[in-house]
Parts: structure tokens; sequence; C-alpha cells
């Protein structure tokens, strides 16, 4: 029987080929969009899982609460590790760690090999022991118990020392200090939060660097990440540590630790934790993938559905005989189900052609590595596998019951007709593919309208043509001779540095007092360490007073600040002259500056505060002209100050951007899929008004005779497609509208959804349909009606 139904199905895609390479082709595309959208999926919910111990490894946060607002914290206070290995049983093992900015950022030097190493983190010796970072040379649990070791990623180790074994040979790090390599490890996969080449001790912060804070309960500087016992549940130890804070520091009552799963890091931490540059994905986006690669499946579904249900009457009489001679309903269902997985079965060996011709582009899309590599993807060919007969089961479900309650005496009398209820249900269903696919354009839109906004927004400054270089300790020191030197190139327009970029400034404090200050009020502060020429170099505009100038006297002393801060300071008067108490000694307020985004827009500007220090960011502007020869002259300049270190830079608006590059990467890929999904729906339509036409063939030649033109049997035709896509766009707009008000609620600056939005939406839906439908209508309006009167 088996067989016999193999059979049935071949011969019944041979007889309609155009139907089935329609059907197999939407089914292709809607799966290869899902098996492109699981793996990316996949590999962003695996972030972190590859550690042994990853289910039990959390990072300790804070929650901070001013003027009775929440404020997320990724650094705590250095004492807090050894504090929780020590008096909590629960916690196996607690290490520190410190690198991503500011230290972190040295010159390692093996013989005439010398290169800024960014990506250096300072840990605790158990580092290893709660990471599962494999060692390909040295011991896991001795490699940090020197303080001048240092384990290195095998590609970093390649960089320094080719083919020589790296185990005992010394780098030197600024010319200074000596480490000696203990250990060598695997490189770190993309799927880690924490990203590194080099490790070395956390004590190396006292002993090298003079960090003195480095045990202290104040301040918050380090991320911590403790291990727990296997299965221990973390919001027993979370009830315990909350107020800990109190007990070393008792002026600190607005302060809670929380525990976060090192698993959720990477998803659930992006622009939340101050201090955090490690999650920089987002769930939203994995939830909207997931969705739109269950809308195209069903979008295609849909398809197979339509096109099967509105050929049933070409299969009537088949049904009807099986009937006849002894076949049951449920014989019936297999079969038609049958045929449907076929389908699918077929689909999905195509859409995995798909798939591998179309990584590469979805991989640079995505800023992934991922791959079809049989031997590590068994389980996921699998799962996909899976995925193809679930589509197959659903796509067949309707069609299978619909025509297996055909009644045979009808069939066989020839008095079978499709009736109101199917034709309905097919309505039904393209309105319900159109309305998918009209969201998924819509929210395509906004998504573009939202980065056009933000890349055309006014931030306060002028982020073009400003080129930074982090100074490293001996380009700090003859910054003066440096700055003079470069000034001298007509390419350079005005230096200035700073203790940050004006993009997401992290540093912050609430302990600042002034006259006036409500004592109930506990407002934080962001500060930031400036040089007279900043404003000029990032044409900030002074509302008040005046910036900080050479030789000022007291300017050493003095603080600018931004507008939001002045609102809070002097409530409604000047804040000139008005002395603000921090840490050190008093500053008197000689300036206010026009507010500007020193945070990406999903966050209010909030009061800032100016300090007269130096930093270690360099920012140069440059004129506008040829911006390779003005690189070439500004590394030779550098090289005459600075010779021994490498000159690397980085362009200001280009990190400005790169804070918006998970956002721009989701809008091409929903620009993608909004394509993928019309086109799918199209297919349908395309053969649904194949079928139509040629049911109405007789009727079209009768009209003809009549007198009827080319256009009035164009319209005829396309008048009830086109009902039913505007019934799909009214439908599609309230979700719409809802679900892109919702997104553009994680902006605290947003553009406008504009009722253009949904006319160009819609007559966008129109073109598209009028166009897939037309060829199949303007060839039935056009042909001879004396052979349409004869069609059978």
């Amino acid at each position: 029987m088996l067989i016999n139904y193999l059979k049935v199905a071949v011969r019944s895609m041979l007889r309609n080929k155009i139907l089935a390479a329609i059907n197999i082709a939407g089914l292709a595309i809607g799966l290869t969009a899902a098996i492109l959208i699981y793996m990316w999926v996949q590999d962003e919910l695996g972030y972190d899982r590859f550690h042994e111990h990853a289910d039990d490894i959390y990072r300790v946060v804070e929650t901070q609460f001013y003027t009775g607002e929440p404020f997320y914290v990724s650094l705590t206070p250095g004492a807090l590790a050894a504090k929780l290995k020590s008096d909590y049983p629960e916690v196996v093992n607690a290490v520190r760690v410190q690198g991503w900015e500011g230290v972190g950022r040295e010159t390692l030097r093996y013989g005439d090999n010398a290169f800024i190493q960014k990506k250096i983190l300072f840990a605790d010796t158990g580092f290893f022991e709660m990471f599962s970072f494999p060692f390909l040379k040295g011991v896991p649990e001795k490699a940090l118990a020197d303080p001048n070791s240092i384990v290195m990623t095998e590609s970093a180790a390649a960089k320094y020392f080719q083919d020589e074994d790296p185990i005992g040979k010394s780098l030197i790090v600024n010319a200074q200090l000596s480490f000696q390599v203990t250990g060598i490890i695997e490189d770190i996969p993309d799927n880690s939060h924490l990203q590194f080449d080099c490790v070395v001790p956390f004590e190396t912060l006292r002993t090298a660097y003079g960090y003195r804070n480095i045990d202290f309960w104040s301040p918050n500087s380090y991320h911590t990440y403790i291990q727990l016992q296997k299965g221990f549940p973390f919001r027993s130890l979370e009830e315990k540590i909350m107020h800990l804070i109190q007990e070393f520091v008792p002026q600190e009552n607005t302060m809670e630790f929380h525990l976060q799963p090192m698993t959720d890091i990477h998803l659930y931490s992006g622009n939340k934790y101050l201090g955090d540059v490690a999650g920089n994905g987002d769930i939203l986006y994995v939830r909207l993938c997931s969705l739109i690669a269950v809308i195209i499946i069903l979008i295609a579904c849909i398809n197979y559905m339509n096109l099967a249900t509105a050929r049933s009457g070409n299969r009537a009489r088949e049904i009807g005989m099986r009937k006849v001679v002894g076949a049951r309903k449920g014989a019936i269902v297999r079969q038609f189900m049958g045929e449907a997985l076929i389908f699918a079965l077929i689909a999905f060996v195509v859409s995995l052609v798909f798939v591998e011709l179309l990584l590469p582009v979805f991989n640079n899309l995505s800023q992934k590595n991922l791959s079809l590599d049989v031997q590590t993807n068994i389980g996921f060919y699998g799962q996909m596998l899976l995925i193809a007969l679930v589509t197959g089961v659903i796509s067949g479900s309707y069609p299978a019951l619909y025509l297996s309650s055909f009644r045979p005496i009808h069939v066989l009398k020839g008095t079978l007709v499709s009736g109101r209820k199917g034709a309905f249900v097919r309505k039904c269903l393209v309105v319900l593919q159109f309305s998918l696919s009209v969201i998924l354009i819509i929210g395509t839109v906004v998504v573009h309208y939202q980065l056009q906004y933000v890349h055309n927004k006014k931030l306060g400054l002028d982020r073009e043509n400003l080129v930074y270089v982090r100074l490293q300790r001996e380009a700090w020191t003859r910054y003066d001779a440096l700055k003079s030197r470069l000034l001298e190139l007509s390419s350079v327009a005005a230096v200035t540095r700073t203790s940050e970029l004006p993009l997401n400034i992290s540093s912050s404090d609430a302990r600042f007092q002034w006259e006036g200050k409500d004592p109930l009020d506990n407002i934080l502060f962001h500060t930031i360490s400036v040089d007279a020429d900043y404003a000029d170099v990032f044409k900030m505009e002074v509302m008040e007073g005046r910036f900080f100038a050479e030789g000022f006297f007291g300017d050493s002393n003095a603080v600018v600040v931004n507008e939001e801060a002045a609102k809070i300071i002097g409530e409604g008067k000047s804040v000139i002259g008005k002395t603000i108490q921090g840490q050190g000694q008093p500053s008197p307020v000689i300036g206010v500056l026009k507010n500007f985004h020193f945070k990406p827009l999903q966050t209010k500007i909030e009061p800032l505060f100016m300090f007269f220090q130096p930093g270690g960011i360099m920012v140069i502007r440059v004129n506008p002209g040829n911006i390779k020869t003005t690189l070439s002259a500004l590394e030779e300049s550098y090289k005459e100050i600075v010779p021994e270190i490498p000159f690397e830079y980085g362009f200001v608006d280009e990190d400005y951007d790169n804070m918006y590059r998970v956002i721009e990467r989701m809008g091409e890929l929903f620009n993608y899929l909004s394509v993928l999904a019309i086109f799918v729906s199209c297919l349908g339509l395309f053969g649904l008004a194949s079928y139509i036409t040629e049911k109405r063939t007789k009727e079209i030649g009768v009209r003809k005779a009549y007198s009827a033109s080319v256009t009035d049997i164009v319209l005829l035709l396309s008048r009830q497609f086109l009902k039913w896509v505007l019934i799909a766009n009214v439908i599609a707009w309230p979700i719409a509208y809802i679900a892109a008000k919702r997104w553009l609620q994680t902006f605290a600056y947003r553009t406008d959804i504009g009722v253009e939005i949904f006319v160009l939406t819609t007559l966008g839906a129109f073109v598209i349909a009028l166009i897939t439908i037309s060829w199949q209508t303007i060839k039935a309006a056009r042909g001879n009606p004396v052979d349409s009167l004869r069609y059978e």
C-alpha cells in the first residue's frame, strides 16, 4: 500500500509539474529561512554553555537606587570574591576579572615582535578551574600561581613566538615588566562572552600597577564570578548576600547584590549594566527571529494547503474510487499526509543546498561562523529533519482531512462541488499569508526609520573626522611633545585627551554635595576627565560661563557641567560659581555645556560633571580630505615621539555606528526575511491565480464573446485577489503598530510611526500582488474565446 501511495504521489507531481514546483519551492524557501535562523538562534542560546560548570557559574551584579530609580552595574568591590568564598559554603569558587578597558591594553614585546595587546584579562588564580578553556600546554591549576606569569591563546602565542615553544619564554610588557609564559590555551570560542588573548594574575594590578583598592569594599571596579555547588538554587544565596555591602559600607543603603546566571550574560545584558561590554546580544531579537522563522514556515504551509484544496476536484474521482473499493477515511488521510511529507522531504533536501550556498552571505550578515559540517552537526541534522517532517504534517493536515471527507456517491455522479466552505477557507488562508507578510514589511520599515533617525540625530557634538589613540604609558608621559608635533601637520585641526570617549561614559558617583541639596536626594552623576581643548575638538556649545583654559589659575579644581546637571544643582538658577564637593577639594562650577548624548539613544541624557584632569585617550580632529594620507602623516609623527609603541587608532564615528551594529544587522536580516516571506506568499498567489483562471476559462470565453475587453477581464479576475490583500493589510496594521511601538520604547529617543508607513506598505502589497497575478490574468484575458468555449 505504501508503494502504491508513493507511485500515486509521484504521478500526481509529474502530472502537475508547475503546481509541484511551486509547492516544493515554497516549502524549500521556508525551510531555508527556518534552518538559517535556527542555526543563528542555537548559536546565540549556546553562549558560554561549553564550560563544564556553566549551569553553576554566576556573575555578581549590583542594583543601585537613585531617586527611586534602579541603576544596574556589572562591577563590584574587590573584597567581595574572597568574602563569598570564605563565608558561604555553597560557593565552590570565586574569582575577580578585570581588563576590557584601561588596563588590559598593553604593549607586549618578544624580541623584535611588539604589539598593543587589547584583550588582556587580569584574573584570580582559580580562573581556569572555574572556566573550561582547554589547555594545550601548561597546568590550569598552577598557570596563574606566579604573579609574573601569563597564559596566552594559541593564536596570540603564534603571533609573538612563531614556531618556538612559548612555555618558559618571557614577554616584556610596556618596556618595564617581564611575564613568563606558563600556559597555552585553545583560541576562545566565538560564543564566549569572555573574549581575551592573554590572562595574567589579578595580583599584578597591585604589584605592578599600584592598584591599592583590589581588596577594598569601595569602589565598584571589578567583575566577580562565583561557582556554586552543583544544582544549588542561586536565589537562596542571593537572598543572603543582597544587603551584604551594608555590613562593610553602612552608608551604601541603596545598593543590592544580585546573581546573574553566566548563560544569561550574552542575551540579557545589552545596554543594561554599567561597565558591561560583554553582553552584546539581545533576547528580544532571538525571539523575534524565531517568530519570523515560524511565520515563514507557516506561510509556506498555507501555500501547500491552498493549492492542494484548490485542486481537490482533480483528485475527487480517485478518492471516490478508493472509497468504493473499501478505503476508509484514515487510509485516505494517510495517503495525502504521505504526499505532503514527500513534498516536505524533497524541499528539505533542496533547502540544504540553498543553506550551503547562502551560509557565507548569512555569516557575513550575522557576524557568525556557522557551518553545516556533518561531523559536528549530526544532532542538528536530526533536528532539521524533524522540523521538515513537522512542516509536512502541518502542510498536509488540512488537505488530507478536507479531501478525505468527499462522499463517493457525489464524486462518481459528478455532482461534487467545492462549496463555499472550501473557498472561504482558501480566502482566509491567503489573507493570513499576506497579513503575516505585511507585518514583517512594516516591522522592517520601522527598524530602517529608527536607524536613519539614529544616524541623523543631532548629538550635541560633532563625531565626524575624529581619530583617537589609546595612550600607552610611554606615550602618556610624552603627550605634550606628541601633541605639539601633531599640530604641526596641516591635516590636523586640534588635539585633546580624555578619560573616555563621549559615546558611552561609564564613570559615575553619587557622593557629590552642594549648597541647598536635599539630604534625602541620592543622585548619580556621570564623570569624565578632559583638557582645555575638549570642547573645541568635539565642537560642543557652551551655554553659560566658559570651558576650561590652559593657564587659568584654579581650573585644575573646577568643574564644567551639562544642562541636565545644571537643572539639578541650580534648581532653575545660574550655577556658575556654585561649589561642588566631591571626594577631593571643593570644585567651583565655571561653565555649562549644552546637553549632548554621551550614551546610546536607548538612554536619556543624564547629569554629567567634567573635571580638568589628564586622560588616557588622545582624540585628534583632522581636516576633511584624503584620510589615507592623513593617517600616514599621523603615524609618522607618532613614531617620531614614541617609536617603541605601535600606532593603533580608531574613528569616533565608526565606534558610534558600532553601538547600533546589532540593530543594523537585525534590520538587514529582517529585510531579507521579509522579501522571502513576500516571495513565498506570491508563489501561492500565483498558483491560486493559475487555478482560478483555469476554472473560469469558459466564463472568460462567454464574456469575450459578448465584447468584454482585456481590461474588463483583467479587472474581473484581479478584483478578488486585491480585495484579499486589502483585508490582509487592515488586519496587519494594528498588530504591526503595537509590535513596532513596543520595540521603539526600548529607545529613549525614537522616530515616530507615521501613517505613510502603512500607506506605502499597502500600496507595495497591492503592486506585488498585481504583478504576481497579472501574467495569468492577462494570458487568460487575451486568449481566443473560441478555445475558451471549447475548454473542458
